[in-house]
């Protein structure tokens, strides 16, 4: 059998196994010897990094999967034996044994969970044995064959700890467009006023941005964060957007200044809402 450690780091401070150059206490790789048996075990202890393809488009509020494959290394032949090369055929199969399910049933709780920024929901981890099928090329043989392979997939299902993002990001950015919409509450003659208030909290929302871009994945697609900043951007730019426009048509026909002015300030911020819940809960 064949375990494939598809990693892009290993770091020698936390982890024991064999590319590890600090001196062990256990040993790594062992051959036992039970009921005529022979058994060989493979220990690594740790932390280890792993690749995986994610879909960030719900970011914070993303729910992602985790998945380690076993792989026996060894395809289901229909018509050769690999122990005795006759023309019959064989077939290799992984059967987990109890242990696997007890310790993934530890890994629930959160003192082992070492994924501190996300939460295992309950039944959150599965163990499937699949057949993957596929073309593969025998380079004695020199013919193609159609092989299929037994391998066990264990999907953990994490659930991201939003909390940061929900105090750290989304509500500054809420209360500066706060303070951005609040000025459509100023008397609509004192344009000035009107416009510098809004031009400095559209600009510390520039600002704020800069604060927090680490945390927030860079992709070709817009996740849930990324349209719920770009929304506040827009919606903090409309009270500078109409404190240029009153200052124009104000001493031509303040009524119906004041008039469009109290319908945008009510109708407005409600768009602003029922848009933002579109966004994480329709998305």
């Amino acid at each position: 059998m064949v375990v494939e450690f598809d990693e892009f780091k290993y770091d020698a401070d936390v982890r024991e196994g064999l590319k590890n150059k600090e001196l062990l206490a256990n040993p790594v790789f062992e051959i036992i010897i039970d009921d005529n048996l022979v058994r060989t075990l493979r220990s690594e202890k740790g932390v280890g990094f792993f690749r995986q393809s994610f879909d960030f488009r719900s970011f914070p509020f993303d729910r992602q999967k985790l998945i380690i494959r076993i792989k026996t290394g060894v395809g289901n032949y229909p018509t050769s034996n690999l122990e005795d090369n006759k023309e019959i055929g064989s077939l290799t199969l992984i059967s987990p044994e109890s242990g696997v399910f007890l310790n993934l049933e530890k890994f629930l709780d959160p003192k082992i969970n070492k994924l501190k920024a996300w939460d295992i929901p309950k039944n959150g981890i599965t163990v499937i044995s699949k057949n993957l099928s596929e073309n593969r090329y025998d380079i004695f043989t020199e013919k193609t064959e159609f092989v299929t392979e037994n391998v066990l997939d264990i999907e953990i299902t994490i659930e991201r700890n939003f909390q940061h993002y929900l105090w750290k990001i989304m509500l500054p950015v809420f209360l500066i467009l706060c303070v951005a919409w609040y000025v459509l509450w100023i008397p609509t003659e004192k344009y000035e006023a009107r416009l510098n208030t809004s031009i400095i909290a559209l600009l510390a929302l520039i600002a704020y941005n800069f604060v927090f871009q680490d945390d927030i994945p860079k992709l070709e697609y817009l996740t849930d964060m990324d349209k719920f900043i770009l929304l506040s951007y827009i919606f903090c730019c409309i009270p500078v957007f109409l404190s240029i426009a009153f200052s124009k048509f104000i001493s031509k026909n303040q009524n119906k200044v004041m008039k469009i002015n109290k319908i945008i300030k009510i109708w407005g911020g409600a768009i602003y809402l029922l848009l933002t819940a579109q966004i994480f809960y329709m998305g």
